[in-house]
């Protein structure tokens, strides 16, 4: 039975029942001791008002049943033919210019990589994650007389992925780096390449962020979506991208006087998991590599891991100027 004819037989079957009950309140009644004496009963104007409430029922629901279908929505014609009205939605809202919230930057977070039973790359006794600690401490000691600067590690110890972003998060990071060396088995000659979050379509970069993210834990195949939407965020992408410019030009300026064969790797992106759950600005800088047994001389003298603890300085206080306004850099 269809909605309307269910609804009819609803109404019906109340009328009827109404009218039952109005004739048993209408009939006469025998009383103790007058049997075969028929009394007209006198009905009381009370027991009337208490059927109002069930004909005010069956009303509405006479008018429910006889109310007009609603009008289709209107269609307008093309072509001799009807087609439905346009959907039109608006477009995504444009993106806001940092430079319209002129922040400072006051506390940076130092994220050397690997760590404890991760020892990253290894050539010729020399391991990344012991590299990674060397040159964080020294750019915390060129940083912390202008910043608040903070670690995610100070010592040689496991660190999970997703733990050094939430530290930065607690600490209320205003910039998060993260320090590796890398190995580049294709083209034997060291360069210098500087990471933000996103996806990436590089056989090569594919492999990279596979190896790094092999030591994420505590993550199973159920938090696949949330780490998807994190890689394909919109939010603070291109602000990581301009910190990771800044760092990415000054190292290779810095370190190409070392090393004049360096190559400039560039600037990626790449769905790196330890940089998925930063509230602010994060690159991953790979600033050197092991492959190159050059390079490994090079990472053994104290003054090279110097330089690069500098270019990483000179490049995040550009990133950091550039959030000033420019009245507050000329003095003006």
């Amino acid at each position: 039975m269809s909605g309307p004819d269910f609804k009819r037989g609803l109404v019906e079957a109340a009328v009827r029942d109404n009218e039952a009950l109005d004739r048993r309140a209408l009939e006469p009644r025998e009383l103790p001791g007058t049997r075969g004496v028929r009394r007209r009963r006198r009905v009381s104007p009370w027991s009337l008002l208490l059927l109002l409430p069930v004909a005010a029922a069956a009303v509405l629901g006479y008018l429910e049943l006889n109310r007009p279908e609603p009008a289709p929505p209107p269609e307008a014609e093309v072509d001799g033919g009807l087609q439905a009205p346009e959907v039109r939605f608006t477009g995504p809202p444009e993106a806001v210019d940092v430079g319209v919230f002129p922040l400072p930057v006051e506390r940076i977070v130092l994220d050397p990589g690997h760590g404890g039973s991760s020892p990253g790359t290894a050539a010729g006794g020399l391991t990344e994650k012991i590299l990674a600690l060397d040159i964080a401490y020294r750019l915390r000691n060129l940083l912390d007389d202008r910043y608040r600067v903070a670690m995610t590690r100070e010592a040689d110890m496991n660190v999970a992925l997703d733990q050094r972003t939430l530290i930065a998060n607690r600490a209320g990071a205003d910039v998060f780096v993260s320090i590796h060396v890398n190995w580049l088995p294709a083209n034997r000659t060291c360069g210098v390449e500087t990471f933000y979050l996103g996806p990436t379509d590089d056989p090569e970069l594919a492999a990279l962020a596979e190896r790094e993210n092999s030591e994420a834990q505590g993550y199973s195949l159920g938090d696949l979506r949330r780490l998807l939407d994190g890689v394909y965020a919109q939010a603070r992408r291109d602000d990581s991208r301009a910190l990771a410019t800044a760092i990415q030009e000054s190292l290779y300026r810095r370190l190409r006087a070392e090393n004049p064969g360096l190559r400039d790797r560039g600037v990626k992106s790449a769905p790196f998991v330890v940089l998925i759950g930063a509230k602010m600005p994060a690159i991953l800088a790979e600033v050197s590599c092991l492959s190159d047994a050059k390079e490994v001389e090079r990472l053994r003298d104290e003054n090279y891991l110097q330089a690069i603890a500098e270019a990483l300085d000179a490049g995040i206080q550009s990133f950091a100027e550039s959030l000033l306004p420019a009245a507050k850099l000329t003095g003006a």
